[in-house]
Parts: C-alpha cells; sequence; structure tokens
C-alpha cells in the first residue's frame, strides 16, 4: 500500500521523483493572524550540501542538486497574503525561470516575483523541472433527488408554461445541481434524459404534448401538464 502524503500546502515534486518530494507543510508558517490563518509561508530552495559535508544555520530548506550553479541559498517560495497565491523569487545573484518566463537574479531579494500555480514549472541552473502543485479540492458530492423521473417532470412543469425537452432539461439542471452534465460522464447524462423522454412519451394522463411555432418560426413539440377534461 502507498504511504499516505502528508498535509501540506503544496508539494514540489520532479518526473519521476529525481528528486524527492518536498511538502510545503506547517513547519514552515512563519506567522498567523490572530485567528490563527497562516499570513507567511517561506521556503528555501538551494544547493545540496556535500555527502559528509556540514549543514549549516543559513542551509536551504529544499536541496535541488549539487551542481555549483545553484547557490546554497537561491531563490524563496512565499504565500503572498495581498494576492492570496504562493510566489517565488530569486534571492541570489543568478536568475530563475517559471513556466519558461526568465526571472532575473537579485541578491537584495527585491526582484520581481512569479506567480506559482499548480502545474506550474520552475527551473533553476538548468536542472531538473521542479513542478509545483497544489492539493486537490474535492467537491462535496451532491445527493441525487429522492424523485422518480415523472416526480421531477411535475416539478418542473406548470399548467400555463409549456416547455422544449430541452428547456425541460435546463430547469431540472437548475433545481437539481446533481443532473447537471458536469456532476456526471455522458453515459449517466444520455441515461438520465432518455428516462425522462420515455416518461413523457408513457406518461400520457399526466402530461401531455403539443406543437408551437418558435421565434425562428420552426415548428417544435412541447410539453405540459395534463389539463383536466383534455382527454
Amino acid at each position: 500500500m502507498a504511504a499516505r502524503e502528508p498535509m501540506a500546502f503544496a508539494k514540489l515534486a520532479t518526473r519521476n521523483d529525481v528528486i524527492p518530494p518536498f511538502y510545503i507543510t506547517d513547519d514552515y508558517v512563519k506567522a498567523r493572524d490572530e485567528s490563527g490563518y497562516p499570513v507567511k509561508i517561506e521556503v528555501i530552495l538551494g544547493r545540496s550540501p556535500q555527502p559528509g559535508g556540514p549543514i549549516d544555520e543559513f542551509d536551504a530548506d529544499f536541496h535541488i542538486g549539487h551542481r555549483m550553479k545553484i547557490s546554497r541559498r537561491h531563490a524563496m517560495i512565499y504565500w503572498c497574503h495581498d494576492k492570496q497565491c504562493f510566489e517565488l523569487k530569486s534571492i541570489c545573484k543568478n536568475a530563475v525561470r517559471v513556466n519558461g518566463q526568465l526571472y532575473p537574479g537579485s541578491p537584495d531579494g527585491n526582484g520581481k516575483p512569479a506567480r506559482l500555480d499548480s502545474q506550474s514549472y520552475i527551473e533553476i541552473a538548468d536542472g531538473e523541472r521542479l513542478f509545483f502543485l497544489l492539493p486537490k479540492v474535492r467537491a462535496a458530492p451532491v445527493e441525487k433527488p429522492r424523485y422518480t423521473y415523472e416526480q421531477l417532470l411535475v416539478s418542473v412543469l406548470e399548467p400555463d408554461r409549456q416547455l422544449t425537452f430541452t428547456e425541460i432539461i435546463a430547469e431540472i439542471q437548475n433545481r437539481y445541481p446533481y443532473y447537471n452534465n458536469d456532476t456526471h460522464g455522458d453515459v449517466m447524462a444520455t441515461t438520465w434524459k432518455n428516462s425522462l423522454r420515455t416518461t413523457l412519451g408513457s406518461k400520457t394522463r399526466v402530461f401531455e404534448k403539443a406543437v408551437r411555432t418558435d421565434d425562428a418560426h420552426k415548428k417544435v413539440t412541447v410539453y405540459c401538464p395534463r389539463r383536466p377534461g383534455s382527454d
């Protein structure tokens, strides 16, 4: 069984894990507001120490390789509270690239920052691409309405309002998010629509159809509840 990933604000990874993944967790929160919400998160990317060599207090948080073109403290990823996003900037004389765009070096840390979105890729000293990944947010499941197809149709059809089948579908999707096409695949979308069409055709004592002329002067089939005495 694969190990569960830690809870993190973001993840840095290379293809095929050439460099072990790095997680931006609570350990890198530098300040919080009165409610406990993180307002300052900082992570330093830099050169890996030589095997067996000393690690001093100025060492980077995330080691990205031994190449001498990589500065000991090369770049910083931080949370920009004002913009509500993560950004990256060089904190040395050497440049960085984000999504192919060059951002010049800035030893004073005041250089132009690069916005990081999920799947943004970072290149430092011609090394492996680092991919910046944000957690996937899963939408809360939408409960299926406890209605039969006949009850769904009754809920959207009104005696004084005739609707085409397309308009009926739109009304149901507006009222019941479960039936939005974004929620289900093509097979599911086709199945429930076909079931509605079958119900309209078989429940002739409940629904009636007629033909009207639309704005383009074309004849279209419309539906409404069967009116008393219309048999």
